[in-house]
């Protein structure tokens, strides 16, 4: 009695274990295969969806308005042999979908304000050195622009390099002409720079003068492609100003913009500059500069900034060198 009590004691093997485990798993099953069936099918179904998902958008793709354009030039009956695409032979809708092979080349611009909205003496801006605020009547008011450094000398010798004296164009080459230049535009940027908006937003381009005088205002055939245009170009007085610090050009930048002062009025200034310790030998610099067009929200494509930087660099980089070369000769007398 007491052997056989002992044997029905012993722990089921494993194969015994192995094959009740497989009949309750099996019975369990059996209840849910409603359950099992969906998650069989449903990567089907997905695939399924997919592939006419994918279906729908080639034939939305293959539309004649989501191609580039394209003439035959070759033809055998009815059948075309050879075509060919570009630009010039799509229209609006087919147009962002040709290859760009040779994209062209654009004049650098300042991002400058509309006459009404240029810096300005006022109660939240009441420095004596602004222009009066009396020139927005006949659009004639400045554009301001704020230096700084340490060493106001040298500043005040590159940032008078910086705005030109005089205005030249080369009527057999304008675009080129015109980077020799310093322009500016209101006009607003997109997130590409395929069509330079300033050119065709129907707004004057400005080349930026340390005076204007008369009869500064004409018009200058453009050649874009194959097509021709007449664009304005009027001249803007550009404003040196001079800050002692950088905390001074921040706080008037600020006050330029409708958020920063109480009036809630835009006054804006279009770029400062601070040379920081910057000499013959050394050139450091900080910009400011406008980028509200960028419309950085978050929530829509970032456009382009129009980057003082771009506009202003060679001719720095060239008072600097002509300054550091001075003082070479200087030195060795």
């Amino acid at each position: 009695m007491t052997n056989g009590g002992n044997r029905h004691n012993e722990p089921a093997s494993f194969w015994t274990q192995a094959n009740a485990l497989l009949r309750k798993n099996l019975t369990f099953q059996k209840r849910n295969v409603k359950t099992n069936v969906r998650l069989i099918l449903f990567p089907f179904v997905l695939c399924i969806l997919l592939l006419l998902l994918q279906n729908l958008l080639n034939k939305q793709f293959d539309k004649a308005k989501n191609k580039c354009g394209c003439i035959c030039t070759k033809t055998q009956g009815e059948q075309c042999l050879e075509k060919k695409c570009g630009v010039q032979y799509s229209d609006f809708d087919q147009v962002g979908a040709c290859p760009i092979t040779n994209p062209p080349e654009w004049p650098p611009f300042l991002q400058t304000p509309d006459p009404q909205y240029r810096a300005v003496r006022t109660d939240f801006l009441p420095f004596s050195d602004f222009p009066n605020p009396l020139c927005r009547n006949n659009g004639s008011c400045p554009i301001t622009m704020l230096f700084t450094g340490t060493n106001q000398s040298l500043g005040e010798v590159l940032s008078g390099n910086m705005i030109p004296s005089t205005f030249g164009i080369n009527n057999t080459d304008v675009m080129d002409s015109l980077a020799t230049n310093v322009l500016g535009s209101a006009s607003k940027t997109e997130n590409t720079n395929f069509l330079e908006p300033a050119f065709f937003s129907d707004l004057p381009i400005y080349y930026l003068q340390s005076q204007c005088g008369k009869n500064s205002t004409f018009s200058i055939p453009i050649q874009i492609s194959t097509t021709s245009r007449q664009q304005e170009l009027r001249c803007a007085q550009a404003l040196r100003l001079w800050r002692n610090s950088s905390s001074e050009v921040n706080n008037e930048l600020y006050k330029g913009y409708r958020k920063g002062n109480t009036a809630r009025k835009i006054n804006e200034i279009v770029a400062g500059y601070d040379f920081l310790n910057s000499n013959e030998n050394i050139f450091n610099v900080s910009i400011w500069y406008n980028a509200t067009y960028k419309n950085d929200t978050g929530f829509d494509p970032i456009a382009l900034a129009r980057d003082p930087k771009c506009e202003f660099g060679h001719k720095i980089e060239d008072t600097v060198s002509s300054s550091a070369a001075q003082a070479h000769r200087v030195g060795h007398l």
